[in-house]
This record gives C-alpha cells, sequence and structure tokens, in this order.
C-alpha cells in the first residue's frame, strides 16, 4: 500500500491471496452443488483458474498496476475452466481495462474496475441468470461505486464490497428454484466473496501468503506472445542453427573449469544449451547463429567428432509446406472421457479428443492447444458439457483458424451432431446443420448420490442410485438396472425408435447385456443397443431418439 492506495506490488499480494483463498476453499465451493451427484466442481473450476493467473502474475518482473493487471487478465483467459471460470475470466478481463494506465489505484478506480468487470462478464454470457456469481458481482460494483463516489479510500470501498457481498449471496438461495431447493447459496458467488476477502485481508494487512503461492512460483508460465500467436509463426525461432558435436581426446590441460568457461561462452551465443561429460568425452548441443564460431569455442579444447548442423528455419518452413499441402478445410475435436468413447467419437469422424467431461473441464488454453494441433482451416468443437461451452467459445479470441463451437451438452448430443456432419458441405453450414441435430437427442444419465438430501419431495441417501432426466432427479433406488430401466421408461414416448446405452467404467459387459436382454424382454417396440463407453462417474448414458 502507499498512500492509502494500492501499488502494483500490493495487487500482485492480492492475487497471490485469492489463489491461495480459493485453493483451501474449494471443496468448500465443490459442497455447494445442488444436485447429490458427483459434479460439484465449481471450487476447483475456480481454483484452477486463479492458479493460472498465479503463474502469468509471478512471471512480471516490472511489477506495476498495469503489468500485474493486464498478465492477472491473460492468465484468467488461458485457465479459464467450467462456466464459473469463464466469468471470472471476464471479471478480471474487464477489471484490468481502468488498471492500464494508473500508477495507484485509489477508492475511486477499484470502484470503476469492478464496474467494468460486471459489464464485461455480463457481454460473455448469452442468457444471464439472476442469483449467480454474475449478481453478486453486479451488486457488489454498484455498492462500491456508490461508496467511491462519497470520496471514500479502498479500505472503505472493499469493506463495502464484503458486507453487500454478503447480504446478496445469501439472497440468491431464494433467486434461483435450484438454489432454493437445495437450501445452498451460488457456488460462484461464494467463490468471488473469497476473492475479495483474500484482497481485503490484503489491503487491511492482515494477510500472510502461504506455501501455495510458493509452489506456485516454480512453475514456468507459457510467454504470453507465444501463447497467442501461430505455431507456424517463424519469429518465435530466435537461433537458427541446432548444433550438435562431440569434443574427443581432449587436452591435458583442460579441466572442469575450462568446461565451465565453454558452457558460458556458448550460453552467450544461443540458448537450448546442453554441455554434459567429462574429460574424456563432452557432448555440445546449442541453438545458435554462430555455429562457426561455438565450433571455434570447442576445438580449443580437444577434437571434434560427430559435427550435425540443421537449419530449423529450412526445417520449419518445410513442415509448414507439408501442412499446407495436407491441409483439411474442416476438422473436429471433441471434449470427452473414457477410451470407450473416445473411440466411438474417432470411429465417426472426429479428429481430436480432449479428454476431459464432469468433473473435469479443460481449460480454454487446453482447447486452443488441440484446436492447433489439427491441421484444418476451421475447426468445429464438440463440447458435449454445458460446463464446457464458455471456455470453448473463448478459444476463436487466440487462433486464426476459424472455430465454431456446437453447444452440445451431452455425449448423445454430440454423437447426434457427427452423424449429420457432411465432409462435402462447408464449415458454417455443417455449423448448423450439427446445431439443430442436438435438439432432437434425449439424454439420461445413471449415476449415484454424494450426499443425504430431500430435493422435490425425494428423500435420497447417500449411496443412492439416481436417473437423471432433462437435469431433473426422475428417478432413484439402490439398484443400478434397474433404476436405468426405470429412466428409460420415463424418457420413450410413441415417436422414439431407437435407445442407446453407452456403459461406464464401473459396469461389467455382462450388466450391460442384461440391461439390454431385460429391456427387450419388456415389450418395448424400440430398439436398444449397448457400447463401451468407459466413462466415470455415470454407470450409464442413455440416449433416446
Amino acid at each position: 500500500m502507499k498512500e492509502n492506495m494500492i501499488d502494483g506490488a500490493t495487487l500482485k499480494e492480492c492475487i497471490v491471496a485469492a489463489a491461495s483463498m480459493l485453493e483451501a476453499r474449494k471443496q468448500r465451493l465443490n459442497d455447494l452443488n445442488v444436485f447429490p451427484v458427483p459434479d460439484g466442481d465449481t471450487g476447483t473450476n475456480m481454483s484452477l483458474t486463479m492458479k493460472s493467473v498465479l503463474k502469468e502474475v509471478l512471471a512480471v518482473t516490472d511489477v506495476t498496476v498495469p503489468t500485474i493487471s493486464a498478465a492477472a487478465s491473460r492468465g484468467a483467459l488461458k485457465g479459464a475452466r467450467g462456466n464459473s471460470g469463464v466469468i471470472l475470466s471476464q471479471l478480471l478481463r474487464g477489471m484490468a481495462m481502468p488498471l492500464a494506465n494508473v500508477e495507484l489505484v485509489d477508492g475511486n478506480t477499484l470502484a470503476a474496475a469492478m464496474r467494468q468487470g460486471v459489464e464485461m462478464a455480463y457481454k460473455a454470457v448469452m442468457k444471464p441468470k439472476e442469483g449467480t456469481i454474475l449478481t453478486v458481482a453486479r451488486v457488489i460494483a454498484d455498492a462500491c461505486q456508490n461508496e467511491a463516489r462519497n470520496g471514500n479510500s479502498v479500505y472503505s470501498v472493499i469493506d463495502t464490497a464484503l458486507t453487500e457481498g454478503e447480504k446478496i449471496l445469501k439472497q440468491t438461495t431464494e433467486m434461483l428454484p435450484q438454489l432454493k431447493k437445495a437450501g445452498v447459496v451460488d457456488a460462484g458467488g461464494q467463490g468471488l466473496l473469497f476473492i475479495y476477502t483474500a484482497y481485503s485481508k490484503v489491503i487491511h494487512g492482515e494477510y500472510i501468503p502461504d506455501e501455495f503461492a510458493q509452489e506456485a512460483e516454480a512453475a514456468q508460465p507459457s510467454s504470453p506472445a507465444q501463447w497467442q500467436s501461430g505455431e507456424n509463426d517463424l519469429e518465435n525461432i530466435t537461433f537458427a542453427y541446432c548444433t550438435e558435436f562431440f569434443i574427443k581426446n581432449l587436452y591435458d590441460f583442460v579441466t572442469d573449469n575450462e568446461i565451465d568457461k565453454l558452457r558460458n561462452m556458448l550460453g552467450k551465443i544461443g540458448d537450448s544449451l546442453v554441455v554434459v561429460g567429462d574429460k574424456e568425452l563432452v557432448k555440445i548441443h546449442v541453438h545458435t547463429n554462430t555455429p562457426g564460431k561455438a565450433l571455434q569455442y570447442a576445438i580449443q579444447l580437444g577434437e571434434l567428432d560427430g559435427i550435425k548442423i540443421e537449419n530449423m528455419v529450412i526445417q520449419h518452413r518445410e513442415i509448414m509446406a507439408q501442412r499446407a499441402a495436407n491441409r483439411k478445410p474442416i476438422g473436429i475435436s471433441a471434449v470427452v472421457a473414457g477410451d470407450g468413447l473416445s473411440a466411438i467419437f474417432k470411429d465417426i469422424g472426429v479428429d481430436d479428443i480432449i479428454e476431459g467431461g464432469q468433473t473435469m473441464n479443460p481449460s480454454t488454453e487446453d482447447i486452443l492447444n488441440q484446436v492447433k494441433a489439427i491441421n484444418a482451416d476451421s475447426v468445429i468443437v464438440l463440447p458435449n458439457n454445458s460446463n464446457i461451452i464458455m471456455a470453448a467459445q473463448q478459444v476463436q479470441n487466440f487462433t486464426e483458424q476459424k472455430v465454431f463451437v456446437v453447444p452440445s451438452k451431452s455425449v448423445p448430443q454430440g454423437i447426434a451432431a457427427m452423424l449429420v456432419f457432411n465432409p462435402e458441405a462447408d464449415a458454417q453450414t455443417n455449423y448448423e446443420n450439427m446445431c439443430g441435430a442436438i435438439s432432437d437427442v434425449k439424454t439420461g444419465l445413471v449415476t449415484f448420490a454424494v450426499r443425504d438430501t430431500v430435493i422435490d419431495g425425494q428423500t435420497i441417501a447417500q449411496g443412492d442410485i439416481l436417473g437423471l432426466y432433462n437435469g431433473n432427479i426422475v428417478k432413484s433406488g439402490k439398484d443400478i438396472n434397474g433404476v436405468a430401466l426405470e429412466l428409460i421408461s420415463e424418457m420413450l414416448e410413441e415417436d422414439n425408435d431407437l435407445v442407446s446405452v453407452y456403459y461406464g467404467e464401473d459396469i461389467p459387459q455382462q450388466q450391460a447385456q442384461q440391461l439390454k436382454d431385460d429391456f427387450r424382454s419388456a415389450g418395448s417396440d424400440a430398439d436398444i443397443e449397448v457400447f463401451d463407453g468407459g466413462q466415470p462417474l455415470y454407470y450409464y448414458i442413455i440416449s433416446v431418439e
């Protein structure tokens, strides 16, 4: 703090504290899950998003308010996971804008940053719902702006953020029917309040960063320029010649000290340096623009052998030319968990699989890297989970490829979308057709209860088998196949003629086959097929068409 205002060092400490607090309390946020099913991952997503923020912030050497806020924005965009993580990234992105040209943050600037963050976050959500993290952020920003208008300091503004944040957070229970049924507050809103609580402790001089931040310091953050640039950017190659050779028959005067001197000299003319060996044999590897100088240094210590010099720029051009020759107009990437489901998606035309799903949402950077790996002008992404769609939609901001995100919320929707893909049509047409196909698919899930609860009049005990349809618990019991059969019956209508069942990693093939036989014995006119999905958490994923 400086003159009752926030400087760059204090802002950095605020972010360290926030990352630590979210890491320590992520399970508390996960436990605020509305339904008693194993998908409570708000805490994990927010913590991982903030951890990405921390890595970027700790890499900043010139610590100022603009550099720290920009690093926080960049890290949040890269690491955004799940809907809560994406919204958090937009809050931090918006907050960075008013901080871009200030050395010290006073009460007015802090309140303005909060307001800009809220505006950015609301723009990112197509259909904002009140009673979520958005509501908490908006009410806090409004209250802080009112406080700042009265000329109050950052101390007063951050205190107002906590006071008004606690009030609105309690009200979220009444704003959304799902929260009211479960008797919990919004998990994302609670996570945001944890962040502002950490900020408050730092501003008031109460917080001392813990070992979590020290662990993060050891991680090597990726360069922002490297992350945002294309992989075919020749400017990323600083030293063109990969130079390798051996020094044999070293002269009698050579000691470890001479080898260390050689290492230092080579380090001044290149990078990716490796110097290993002893007075019998030394191996050298270095990327440099002056390979002759590297050889000149080394020959003073002994005889050179095995010399290999390769121009990486030429190699890179050749690789990119080959990629261009083999480039496809359209590629497809899908987010899937389970070896069986991954194989199914590849069999029906998906190029690459991003491992992920419930409780393991990939980040924007994870999806971006996979999109870049596909050698195609346009890439269609199938998130197959409602909590991954927003992270996938951020990818278009960081690649020259055209990215189309089909809003598939389940594996059956993703499969239905793939079945209408036409490689002869353009990307836009395929995108529209695939979006249309997912609306006709019904998805059912069979999983287990992670806690005791009463919801919609049903008393559910921990470990009970649950059948979910349209996001609601419609069946419960003690027998997996029994609940699955009841769920299928609930989903079937007269015009449905096909049931596809994907069994998870905890279901033996014989049990899945028994489910198929029992369904047929019940006399339904619909066909049923079972497939090995291998997915975690869900005993069965059921598709009805």
